[in-house]
């Protein structure tokens, strides 16, 4: 039994994701900080009693660098998902490794907590749909351009459209330019959700439930009917799930 707090870090694209679970399975504590400042700020973690840290990262590069930092800030086992923990789901992609330990992850927290079938919308940097078959098996997903991505590319992209800030759209007839690109960004993949959910749905049977995490996940919600579950600690609470398996 471990006797410490237990760390679950999800480094991602744009953010490194961060919680502090007790022995009892509350988190604690959640924090970000964006991936490109980890060098100069570290994780405020040196006043947890830490027994152990679980780690997911899809930026190989910043794995080393964060490591280190854990390591000045603990004693205990830092296990990293792929390499010292394999998730305990069945992948059934062509090419396994091609498959982010984020989504198998999401996979995993998913069927554990909520039950089978499901699907995990995470809206993340890029927005990824992951499915899971009634016998729990990762079956493969989409991925698609995120939502703030997809936004900035309009800006970027174009002559004309201007840089517009994120936030929610309350009318799906746009009346300047502003609204109609937030409402664009936020009907469109409302949608483009509500239609996949259903398609999923006549592949997997009509109880399958629709779950979405990540940074615009609460937001999304207004606009994807669809969605069953908002869980934004998902990759997080999986991390942990991970974590007392190994002990």
């Amino acid at each position: 039994m471990m006797k410490g707090d237990i760390l679950a870090i999800d480094i991602g694209n744009t953010n490194i994701t961060w919680g502090i679970f007790h022995r009892d399975g509350r988190l604690v504590t959640r924090c970000k900080l964006p991936t490109k400042s980890l060098s100069s700020r570290g994780l405020p973690i040196g006043r947890y009693h830490l027994s152990q840290a679980v780690v997911s990262s899809v930026v190989p590069r910043v794995l080393p660098r964060l490591v280190g930092c854990i390591k000045n800030n603990m004693d205990g086992k830092i296990l990293i998902v792929g390499k010292d923990i394999i998730v305990p789901v069945k992948n059934m992609y062509r090419i396994k490794t091609q498959v982010g330990q984020d989504r198998l992850v999401n996979a995993f927290a998913a069927l554990t907590i909520y039950g089978r079938p499901c699907v995990i919308i995470d809206f993340g940097t890029a927005i990824t749909f992951d499915i899971v078959s009634r016998r729990g098996e990762y079956l493969g997903g989409l991925i698609l351009p995120g939502i703030d991505m997809s936004l900035a590319s309009l800006h970027e992209k174009t002559a004309l459209l201007p840089d517009v800030r994120l936030k929610a759209s309350r009318h799906i007839i746009g009346k300047d330019t502003v609204n109609s690109m937030r409402g664009g960004i936020l009907f469109g993949f409302g949608a483009m959700c509500d239609g996949l959910s259903l398609r999923y749905r006549k592949i997997l049977g009509r109880d399958t439930i629709i779950i979405a995490t990540g940074g615009n996940a609460g937001l999304m919600k207004r606009y994807a009917v669809r969605i069953d579950i908002v869980d934004d600690d998902l990759t997080l609470k999986g991390l942990y799930l991970l974590s007392k398996r190994s002990t």
